[in-house]
């Protein structure tokens, strides 16, 4: 009779780690906020060890920063900074997309393609995949594939400073569909060595995310904004 193949549970940093940043992608812990391991702990029924352990993970990826003896501070959210990050960013992915053209073979294209099948959509979701991470792999690896090692650096600096948006905007009803849609479209384009149309296609793609992530973000400021500052 055949075992019955285990699956790994989250761990309880995983757990926690994904719902802190849900409750910060949300706008629950506001931009600019102070949270404490203590109170956080007191929230979620457990040690301060697995909140700090999350906590970390998400200073790496920068939603916080964590100053000692003071606490943890959720990012600020500066929308006309955000914004410039957006046209640095559509600047290198346009440049990147120009070097895709000429450099990345078939086999490279193909087995990207793949990846962002618009049908795999629902079932890869429904699976627990990390869209916003899938999302950023993407514009890194198309970078790497084009032999740009310095532009996929700056584009991952990028990515740090505009992370929250970033989430905020895949999450939102229609944008993870067409985000599948899109990197299809603009992978197509490469392929075909198209460079004007996959070079507009990127553009397009960027600039429907910044703008619809700007209206967004600005609602949910609005929106959710709290009486005071701190969580002490």
């Amino acid at each position: 009779m055949p075992r019955k193949q285990k699956t790994d549970k989250p761990s309880k940093v995983d757990t926690l780690y994904r719902e802190l940043k849900q409750k910060i992608i949300s706008f629950e812990l506001y931009p600019g906020s102070r949270v404490t391991e203590q109170v956080l702990a007191e929230m979620f029924g457990v040690s301060r060890t697995p909140i700090r352990q999350a906590l970390q993970r998400l200073e790496i990826e920068g939603f916080l920063s964590i100053r000692p003896k003071q606490g943890c501070f959720i990012r600020e959210l500066d929308v006309s900074e955000l914004m410039e990050y957006y046209e640095a960013r559509i600047a290198i992915e346009l440049l990147i997309v120009e070097s895709a053209v000429n450099a990345m073979n078939d086999k490279q294209i193909d087995q990207m393609m793949a990846a962002w099948q618009p049908e795999a959509h629902d079932q890869e979701l429904s699976c627990g995949i990390d869209l916003g991470g899938k999302d950023e792999a993407f514009h890194v690896g198309l970078a790497l594939a084009s032999e740009k090692p310095v532009l996929a650096a700056l584009l991952e600096k990028i990515n740090h400073r505009i992370r929250v948006i970033r989430r905020l905007d895949l999450n939102s009803d229609n944008r993870s569909q067409r985000t599948y849609s899109e990197h299809f479209e603009i992978l197509q384009l490469i392929k075909e060595r198209d460079k004007g149309k996959a070079k507009l296609a990127m553009k397009r793609h960027i600039q429907r995310s910044r703008e619809f992530a700007k209206t967004l973000t600005l609602t949910a400021l609005a929106r959710k904004k709290p009486m005071g500052k701190s969580t002490k």
